[in-house]
């Protein structure tokens, strides 16, 4: 037997020679066309530079969930009405790029502008509060120009587009291609119109009305191009990787509700050591972030499911990544009010005993305030730091009161303190508040406006939480694409059952008192987790039901033998040859002709613009070979030398006859 001798290839390598790829200054939208579906579709998976521009989008939402805590209805719509900004601005990328994007030094350009525009939106994202007295007319102003050089830029990218259908002689596009400009063009426009309306001298509250056009405006834009696309199918989404993008994102804004969850772990557990009760809600928490990744990856489409259903299934995106934001945000609330309300009853709890039971007083008293105090550490956060000369100043009062907690003093709670100590109380809770980066100003009744904030927490959290279940139902119903079973039925019902019991919680906002008490408690977050983790349990039972009942009816399956999603359509890769899709330019005029019977390599583009212009295109998914057709099967246009010359249904540019392929 012959010893293993290790090949010395880089040694062989050392004397060869290698040309280097060199990225072409502009790519040709028309090379990654679906030859059979007459679709564009330039790559069937996210590239490097898209994962690169969607952690601009969530920069963009960590720093704005920095910069604003939502403890007041302002702040809570001021967080929508920022996020459907930045979310519709990278949707209508996402829109452009799973279409026509190619690697190219203008696609890298193209891609450093629009960086460069959620930049700016990270600038007013600081100070975005528009309707209050905080907003800033100057932030306004940005805002409208970092929309308009956006809206320039894909206009810009559409007029490119169209330069190329021009030279390929395709003007059956140029209609849906017009259209997509004009929708961008009164987009700036409109865009740029509103700059005038944020002057210095005009107070940032007047004519709030001026700010719902930003909304109402990319509501317009965004159905406009979904539009577009569902009427010319050309432009339609079937083949692209938009699915895959719409994950991606998805899986980055749960991975933000894990950063999230590690910032409320340091919050409540970071100056105190392990807490029991803590670390439960903390692991409420991730267990949240996995159910909620588990419903939506476990029914995630892998192939095509109706070109209609899935550009209204990419637009529900828009919901469901915002159900997501506020879930997990009302999440980190919940937990962070719920530990908050224990340590102030506990607070409330040692002063009546000091001053209701051992009616302390003096030195005494101040001796066991203080301690008190030093064990909430306040010293250690920033954000207390300022409540400490008001606490000290209290303490000192309180000593100074002679006979304060007296025999004749009763009561059982803060209601009942005297005023210096309920003084001493009132700081100190704001303080502990505070210290969790949740600031309350001195000058506000800190249990009055602590009990707004957490109604408003509570009720967002179920909110969120019903929208995204209630998105999830929906999207039970489009993905389908086979006869209806006992998973589908059961999807859609326990999905109803859950959506009904989060809108049932919602209600009890409405009693002020019940919600107070159920917010005393710790078990909102274990009662999300169980209504999640009850949808994944009936979604498995649902499906092994249905397994045994598909596979004894006799009735072709579907799905039998999965292969990890290799074998989807839509997903880039096929397990046999007469699957896999081909694909060449539409320039019908300039396509070298293809003999009858004389093989192809796919490997050799034709570029209906010139060699000078682009470099070939290599589509690795495809295995050329040689092809027999017999002359019945050719249709006319083959018969003069082209293998397949297709015909279009003028309504929607959708091949009807393909004769030999």
């Amino acid at each position: 037997m012959h010893p293993f001798h290790r090949r010395k290839t880089i040694d062989e390598d050392r004397a060869k020679r290698r040309i280097h790829t060199i990225v072409p200054w502009i790519q040709n939208p028309l090379q990654g066309v679906d030859k059979e579906h007459l679709l564009f579709a330039p790559r069937h998976e996210a590239s490097s530079l898209e994962l690169f521009f969607d952690l601009f989008f969530v920069a963009n939402l960590a720093t704005f969930t920095a910069y604003h805590s939502i403890d007041d209805h302002s702040s809570l719509f001021a967080y929508i009405g920022f996020f459907a900004i930045i979310w519709v601005t990278w949707f209508h990328t996402v829109l452009y790029d799973v279409r026509f994007e190619g690697d190219s030094i203008y696609s890298r350009a193209c891609k450093t502008v629009i960086m460069i525009c959620f930049v700016g939106f990270a600038l007013v994202g600081s100070n975005f509060a528009p309707g209050t007295d905080t907003g800033d007319n100057t932030n306004f102003r940005i805002l409208c120009y970092t929309l308009v050089l956006s809206r320039v830029l894909f206009l810009i990218q559409y007029v490119v587009v169209g330069v190329f259908v021009g030279m390929a002689g395709r003007h059956d596009l140029f209609l849906p291609l017009f259209l997509n400009i004009a929708v961008y063009a009164v987009a700036a426009g409109a865009y740029a119109a509103m700059i005038t309306a944020f002057t210095e001298d005009k107070p940032v509250t007047a004519s709030n009305g001026i700010y719902s056009v930003w909304w109402i405006l990319m509501l317009l834009e965004t159905i406009a191009t979904i539009t577009i696309s569902s009427f010319w199918r050309m432009l339609s989404f079937r083949k692209t990787h938009i699915v895959e993008r719409m994950g991606l994102l998805t899986l980055i804004v749960i991975g933000e509700g894990a950063i999230g969850a590690t910032k409320t772990v340091s919050r409540m557990m970071g100056k105190a050591g392990l807490d029991p009760e803590a670390t439960g809600l903390v692991l409420c928490i991730v267990l949240i972030l996995m159910g909620i990744w588990m419903i939506y990856f476990d029914n995630h489409p892998h192939g095509h499911f109706g070109t209609i259903k899935q550009q209204i299934w990419s637009a529900l995106h828009f919901p469901i990544h915002l159900a997501i934001v506020g879930l997990v945000e009302g999440a980190q609330q919940v937990a962070l009010a719920r530990y908050i309300a224990r340590g102030i009853l506990k607070l409330e709890k040692s002063f009546a005993e000091y001053c209701f039971e051992d009616h302390l007083d003096g030195a005494k008293l101040t001796v066991k305030l203080a301690e008190s105090i030093n064990y909430l550490q306040l010293g250690k956060k920033l954000q207390s730091l300022i409540f400490l000369d008001e606490i000290q100043q209290d303490v000192y009062l309180v000593g100074n009161t002679t006979d304060i907690c007296a025999r004749s003093i009763t009561g059982t709670g803060a209601a009942d303190f005297p005023y210096a100590l309920h003084l001493l109380y009132i700081h100190t809770a704001s303080a502990m508040h505070s210290a969790l980066g949740l600031p309350i100003p001195l000058d506000k009744d800190i249990i009055d406006t602590m009990f707004e904030s957490w109604k408003l927490v509570y009720r967002y959290f179920w909110g969120a939480f019903m929208l995204l279940m209630a998105s999830f139902l929906v999207v039970m119903i489009l993905i389908r694409t086979t006869k209806a079973d006992v998973f589908d039925y059961s999807a859609i019902l326990n999905r109803s059952i859950v959506v009904l019991g989060a809108l049932a919680l919602l209600l009890l906002s409405v009693d002020k008192d019940l919600m107070y008490r159920i917010m005393e408690t710790p078990w909102i977050l274990p009662v999300s987790v169980l209504m999640i983790y009850l949808i994944i349990l009936l979604d498995r039972v649902g499906a092994w039901v249905a397994n045994r009942r598909n596979r004894s009816s006799g009735v072709p399956l579907v799905g039998e033998h999965q292969d990890h999603g290799h074998s989807k359509e839509g997903v880039g890769h096929s397990t046999t040859s007469k699957n896999r899709i081909r694909k060449q330019s539409l320039g019908s005029a300039s396509v070298t002709p293809v003999r009858v019977g004389q093989g192809h390599d796919h490997r050799v583009s034709y570029n209906p613009l010139g060699t000078a212009i682009m470099p070939s295109y290599h589509d690795h998914a495809y295995a050329p070979a040689s092809q027999v057709v017999s002359p019945e099967a050719i249709s006319p246009g083959a018969r003069d030398g082209y293998l397949m010359q297709p015909m279009y249904n003028r309504g929607g540019y959708m091949p009807v006859h393909n004769m030999g392929i």
